[in-house]
């Protein structure tokens, strides 16, 4: 039988499957990856982590066999609420809710306030797993480009009066604005305030994603939008995936108390509640002072890295490419020429060259992108990027 006589409106959407496909990449031994968006495998502490799953499977075992409460335990939360104040986010355990990764944290606040046709704003490029999420609403997607400052408030101002003219102002700005994914870029504080200053004005909620905020490696920090907030307008999403574990699943939604309500009942109707393990696990790290140990080691490595691939990307790639450079996070976004395809041309640099990355239009709501590409530096070890950032210049060079 057709089983796609069957499928909803939804599933008969043909999406974007680019990030199913980079997780598949992640299996292939014979591929240097600069796809995923993933940690190294050196950032983990294995060791700490075996210490501590043991020492909660002997004292905790039915705590961390059986379910946790919705909201997460409490005692994490509270953690979560302390660590946040610490960084200079004042919050308290009422205003935390603990999710299975900030992407399900995103899809909850998608539930909690967009209906279909409502208008939202984002970043272009930005993160395509938020595009996929937003796409399963049926919202309208406005796009502002991403420079070296972050996102373009003056453009956003632009198209919030040209909105408010056609009555149809948009309900929620989705940004990461610190270490951008993909583009790796940081906004600047005067952008920050002046996205603020936009939010009041035209009555808009921003959702902060700051996956990658505290792993600086050059720069001077720059404080989150939700620390710059006087008004209760941006929305936090935080996780453990890039400075802990992407496999406990865990992260965080910091918001006002009456949203984190209406939040927990759409939970319920998810998946329940995150694993306990996970959050046990990351409430004992972070008791131990381990989450602090491991970011240390995670920026130094990210530091090594990205100055490696930055100086091969100068050496190595063909005149008329250019690229960012980021003081933090994961990843480099390469511009080439524009007559280049980099979604054409992936799959020779994979299966001749043994190398991949993102194609850019990937991490576009509308068109765009076609020449660019996300060169991802956390995972591959210094050596495969010796070996990889060549290769790839070399595959390209002879493809355009």
């Amino acid at each position: 039988m057709d089983h796609r006589d069957y499928f909803s409106d939804l599933a008969r959407q043909p999406g974007n499957t680019a990030l199913a496909e980079l997780f598949k990449l992640t299996e292939r031994p014979d591929i240097i990856s600069f796809a995923g968006g993933f940690p190294g495998p050196d950032m983990f502490l294995p060791e700490e982590a075996a210490e501590v799953t043991r020492q909660l499977l002997v004292e905790e075992p039915y705590t961390v066999l059986g379910y946790s409460p919705t909201p997460g335990f409490s005692a994490l939360r509270e953690f979560l609420a302390e660590r946040q104040s610490r960084l200079g986010m004042p919050a308290a355990a009422g205003e935390i809710l603990v999710t299975s990764g900030s992407l399900q944290g995103l899809d909850i606040l998608g539930r909690v306030f967009l209906n279909r046709g409502d208008r939202i704003i984002v970043e272009a490029p930005t993160y395509l797993g938020a595009l996929s999420t937003f796409a399963s609403y049926d919202v309208r997607i406005d796009s502002v480009p991403v420079d070296t400052e972050g996102l373009d408030t003056a453009r956003l101002a632009a198209l919030l009066e040209q909105l408010r003219r056609q009555d149809a102002l948009p309900k929620l700005l989705y940004t990461v604005p610190t270490f951008q994914n993909p583009s790796g870029q940081t906004m600047s504080h005067r952008r920050r305030q002046k996205l603020l200053d936009l939010a009041g004005r035209y009555g808009f909620l921003i959702i902060e994603d700051n996956a990658y905020g505290e792993l600086r490696f050059a720069g001077e920090e720059v404080p989150t939008l939700k620390a710059l907030d006087t008004d209760e307008r941006v929305i936090y999403l935080g996780t453990f995936s890039k400075i802990l574990s992407p496999g406990i699943r865990i992260g965080w939604i910091h918001t006002a108390g009456e949203i984190i309500e209406r939040a927990v009942l759409v939970r319920q109707a998810m998946d329940q509640c995150s694993n306990s393990l996970g959050q046990l696990l990351a409430l004992e790290f972070g008791r131990r002072g381990l989450i602090e140990k491991q970011i240390s080691k995670t920026v130094h490595l990210l530091g090594e890295r990205a100055r490696l691939t930055l100086d091969l990307l100068a050496r190595e790639f063909p005149t008329g490419t250019t690229w960012t450079e980021p003081e933090g996070g994961f990843y480099t976004w390469v511009s080439l020429p524009p007559a280049v395809d980099t979604g054409r041309l992936l799959s020779h640099c994979i299966e001749k060259a043994r190398v991949a990355y993102v194609a850019g239009a990937a991490f576009y709501a509308g068109k765009g992108g076609n020449n660019q590409m996300r060169l991802c530096y956390s995972q591959p070890s210094l050596d495969d990027i010796a070996r990889g950032i060549p290769r790839l210049a070399r595959a390209l060079t002879t493809l355009f």
